[in-house]
């Protein structure tokens, strides 16, 4: 009988959406990130270098004994802090002070769910690669370890580097998880450069996810490093690989302040993992069981099949980019990058030089040669978002790329071929701009195939309980308080709205909902609907008339807790007695009694 039903779980057919590990360096991180929500604890002797201000890669030199660090750290600091959360402990196969059957036995006893093989030799090469194998740290001694462990009723995590084929291997070999990686994690200020680094990234993993899943389709798969460093950086992973979870080391110990540590692994714990295969509610990450959006999820699965190039079309908030990931994410180029552009966002002069690239000197400012989205996404998809933008210039280089499919880099004189599938979206009908001579017709006719209309909120309606589940989810992760729902008398109001924003606003009315009420369920008593047959007003006033009812609201309540006295009133508002009663005359709120 394996320990911990919990840990197995986690990764058994009923695991959770999206599963997040955290690596404890402390027992400190390790008690913030139960707080936090965290599914597993990781403990790795790189935690124990790495509060010694040395390198985590000190665990490959002979400083000390690697395993002793792991076990010390796990028994003193994580075990007890961990409070009944599944601990896996890292352990290398190579160990020469203590035989591996002895040191899995203590851990078994000291109440270890699991181990992962880390440090891995997957991790080196090189001569020094050379030296441990000669040592007898081998990916077969690693394997032979977990092997081991599964015997004796401690789960696996397979720990696969970037070596080519090791996902396979690991994948084929039993274990019960499997942690892959990019490599380091690095934090990239250049938001361009963080981008591409991003999407090259997804473009590497997919690959190793292919394989390992060729070898156990149910196998849960996991991330751990690279550039992912923020909750948008996950979640535009999900978008585009089918992984099951992420593992955070240095990207939430780097953050000094207990609030910030479990705000950050909340923050990642809100991101949810999305499958890529059907389901009953919807297709993937997309929800909605209307006609309308079935017949979206119908022409999204014809459209990744064929190949063509696709435009999806619909208003600003309904979710374009997403359609556009899904299409990708079935095709037969998921498991090369997905590369995106904002054609609206790229100032003219620039914009040749974000599609084919510069070389070095090609202009001011060009200290180095940069790859164009178009090679970054051979092999794969370009997303070419808000296409409508483009302008006259921008739109004839890039007819000139998909017709010759060749690229030249700004600066440069050697002719590059690329392979690329091109999805577009727009919030403005492109047949309606090509009538009116705004688009050209030639590149249209090059860019839009098929196009998909996304339905707006308004004409789907009856999907709003079905969205409103996983908003409310992340929203309790985020603000680390237990949501249950919204009362019927808050869903009734949702329904009569307009939603001129579409699901982006839907998600903004529920943060604010979440932001100003304090229960389990949301009562809405600050939003007002726009009547789906009304005209719908300005942001400016739909702000000002929800912020009035808010305050109109706070304003009743202290009032109710302070029985009528204002004074009082005032104090738990934290306002001045004449602050109230100037906000009171502006919302003709009630007087009560008298103080």
């Amino acid at each position: 009988m394996r320990p911990f039903a919990s840990a197995f779980t986690l990764f058994g057919p009923d695991r959770p959406k999206s599963i997040l590990g955290v690596v404890a360096d402390s027992g400190q991180v390790a008690k913030l990130a139960v707080s936090a929500g965290v599914d597993f604890l990781l403990v790795l002797s790189a935690g124990a270098f790495r509060n010694r201000g040395l390198s985590p890669s000190a665990a490959f030199l002979p400083f000390t004994n690697s395993n002793d660090l792991t076990e010390s750290l796990a028994h003193e600091q994580v075990l007890p802090a961990s409070a009944g959360v599944p601990v896996f402990a890292g352990l290398m196969a190579a160990d020469p002070t203590c035989p591996i059957g002895d040191r899995l036995e203590r851990l078994v006893r000291s109440g270890i769910a699991g181990i992962i093989n880390y440090p891995s030799v997957s991790l080196i090469d090189g001569s020094l690669r050379l030296i441990f194998e000669a040592e007898g740290a081998t990916v077969e001694a690693e394997m032979e370890l977990l092997a081991h462990a599964r015997k004796i009723g401690l789960l696996t995590i397979g720990f696969a580097g970037a070596e080519a084929g090791l996902a396979g291997r690991l994948g084929a070999s039993g274990v019960d998880a499997l942690i892959m990686t990019p490599g380091p994690t690095h934090v990239l200020e250049d938001i361009r450069e963080r981008r591409d680094q991003l999407q090259q990234t997804i473009k590497g993993l997919n690959a190793s996810l292919k394989m390992a899943k060729g070898m156990a389709p149910d196998l849960p798969c996991l991330i751990f490093g690279g550039p992912i460093t923020r909750p948008e950086d996950l979640e535009q992973v999900y978008r585009q690989a089918p992984f099951d979870g992420f593992v955070g080391g240095s990207v939430f110990g780097r953050y000094p302040i207990e609030s910030s540590v479990t705000g950050a692994i909340q923050g990642f714990k809100s991101v949810v993992a999305h499958p890529a295969g059907d389901s009953q509610t919807g297709l993937g990450p997309m929800i909605g069981t209307t006609p309308a959006m079935r017949e979206l999820f119908r022409l999204i699965e014809r459209s990744a099949a064929c190949g063509l190039n696709v435009c999806v079309e619909g208003e600003s908030g309904v979710g374009k980019e997403l359609v556009a990931t899904h299409v990708h994410r079935l095709s037969h180029r998921s498991h090369a990058a997905m590369v995106t552009i904002n054609c609206g966002a790229i100032p003219d002069s620039l914009l040749e030089s974000e599609l084919f690239g510069h070389e070095r000197g090609a202009f001011t400012g060009a200290d180095h040669r940069r790859l164009g989205k178009f090679e970054l996404a051979h092999g794969g998809t370009l997303f070419l978002d808000e296409v409508a933008d483009l302008s006259p210039r921008g739109q004839v280089a890039l007819l000139r790329a998909i017709q010759q499919r060749e690229i030249t880099r700004v600066g440069g004189n050697v002719s590059i071929p690329v392979d690329v599938r091109i999805l577009s979206a727009s919030n403005q009908p492109l047949a309606t701009l090509v009538a009116r001579n705004l688009f050209r017709a030639d590149l249209y006719y090059r860019l839009n195939n098929l196009t998909l209309l996304v339905p707006p909120l308004r004409d789907r309606l009856d999907d709003i309980p079905l969205l409103l589940e996983p908003i409310v989810k992340a929203l309790s992760h985020q603000m680390g308080r237990e949501m249950v729902g919204l009362v019927p008398g808050f869903l009734d109001k949702l329904r009569q709205h307009r939603w001129p924003g579409n699901l982006r606003e839907l998600q903004h009315v529920i943060a604010q909902a979440a932001l100003l009420e304090d229960g389990p369920w949301l009562n809405g008593r600050q939003f007002v609907p726009l009547s789906t047959t009304g005209t719908v007003g300005s942001i400016s006033e739909r702000v000002e008339t929800n912020l009035r009812e808010a305050k109109r609201s706070e304003v009743g309540r202290a009032l109710a807790e302070a029985r009528g006295n204002k004074s009082r009133a005032a104090g738990l508002l934290k306002i001045s007695r004449k602050t109230l009663y100037a906000w009171m005359a502006d919302l003709d709120a009630p007087s009560r009694e008298a103080d």
